[in-house]
């Protein structure tokens, strides 16, 4: 009979050295998804929340998206807080969009019911600083001297952003070092 022989390295050392590359290749993992997941977070910022002029009301605002670009939708997004910054129905409010003395965008003197906020949508046509001036002209059907709140929105100019694209090529890379690190057994 003919007899194959196979030399094996020291068993001890195999299960040894197996559960530490385990190890080192689920932090290299979980590493890698923490910083992906970083890079992919898209960054939102919070509303600003400013008392108008005569303090009976605070005004929350933001843009969607946070910086707009040039010629892109933006919604305007104004809400209406009483001074427990809970939500007040009914208001009677107008806003415009100033750039400098100019007023470029404007809606007359509308209502927003019970859900006391309402979203605008709107391009700016340049990038530049724009004064957004939400004026309240009535609370509850009742109304009041008018009081107002400023917002500046800062337009820029369009620049592309990382998109999935870039982050799927971050994480082929540190993907292939682990892996060209691991071949060739390099040691830090």
């Amino acid at each position: 009979m003919l007899h194959f022989f196979y030399i094996l390295q020291d068993p001890s050392y195999i299960v040894s050295s197996s559960r530490i590359d385990v190890k080192v290749s689920i932090l290299s993992v979980l590493g890698t998804l923490a910083i992906i997941t970083m890079l992919m977070t898209p960054a939102y910022a919070d509303p600003i929340i400013k008392p108008t002029s005569g303090g009976t009301l605070n005004i929350s605002f933001e843009t969607n998206p946070t910086t707009p670009n040039p010629g892109d939708q933006t919604m305007l997004k104004i809400g209406f807080l009483n001074k427990q910054n809970s939500i007040q129905p009914h208001i009677d409010y107008k806003v415009s969009v100033m750039q400098g003395n100019d007023q470029i965008f404007g809606i007359p003197v509308s209502h927003v019911a019970t859900e006391g906020a309402v979203s605008i949508p709107m391009q700016f046509q340049t990038a530049g600083t724009y004064q957004v001036i939400v004026e309240v002209q009535g609370i509850l059907f009742q109304p009041i001297p008018p009081e107002t709140a400023s917002f500046t929105v800062v337009v820029g100019p369009s620049v592309p952003e990382f998109g999935p694209l870039a982050g799927m090529v971050i994480a082929v890379s540190i993907v292939s070092v682990i892996i060209v690190t691991k071949k060739t057994q390099f040691r830090i």
